[in-house]
């Protein structure tokens, strides 16, 4: 019987944090695409 009130509060416990996480994401800034980067190593130095 311990197991299964085990697993129940693990379980509620991930849907806990996802709900968290969920709601973090909605507080956040909206997310800009990145600008297009040439590829390259070390960009403009010479």
């Amino acid at each position: 019987m311990l197991d299964v009130v085990f697993l129940a509060v693990t379980v509620a416990l991930f849907a806990l944090v996802a709900l968290v996480a969920k709601g973090v994401e909605k507080l956040g800034p909206e997310a800009r695409p990145s600008s297009a980067r040439t590829t390259g190593r070390g960009g403009d130095h010479s």
